[in-house]
């Protein structure tokens, strides 16, 4: 199993940047090296690409989830949350209620777990207050 994924960080490029080795300090003038020959500055032609361990990013992703979360609803757009509000179970049968949430409302689909039989679909609160009031009579 990969530990690394290579990262890589946007840039403009091409890019000219004070040589880390032996960049110009307050005000002095780098003494050059063999990196950048001498000239206190590195020419960078190519993007930056660093390993970086899998547990570090998905740490990241966790701490910041939110951040993470709205950049990616920025970038992509809103994916809809689909999760399994409620099991019950009654007289006419054992029932899961889905709920569907997107940008635009909630929807509700209510499946039959016991038994065959197609979905039920419903667009507000009250229709799937009156369906379970409905079995659960």
């Amino acid at each position: 199993m990969k530990t690394a994924v290579n990262v890589r960080f946007p840039a403009p490029l091409p890019a000219e940047i004070p040589c880390p080795i032996c960049r110009v300090e307050q005000g002095k003038k780098g003494r050059g090296c063999l990196a950048c020959e001498f000239s206190g500055k590195l020419h960078i032609t190519v993007d930056a690409k660093i390993p970086i361990q899998r547990g570090h990013i998905i740490k990241y992703v966790a701490d910041n989830m939110k951040t993470v979360s709205a950049e990616l609803t920025k970038k992509y757009g809103l994916v809809p949350e689909v999760e399994t509000i409620e099991v019950f179970e009654c007289e006419n049968g054992q029932f899961e209620v889905v709920q569907i949430s997107s940008i635009g409302g909630a929807c509700w689909v209510v499946n039959r777990l016991d038994d065959f039989e197609d979905p039920k679909y419903f667009t507000s609160t009250k229709q799937l207050k009156d369906f379970k009031k409905g079995v659960m009579e």
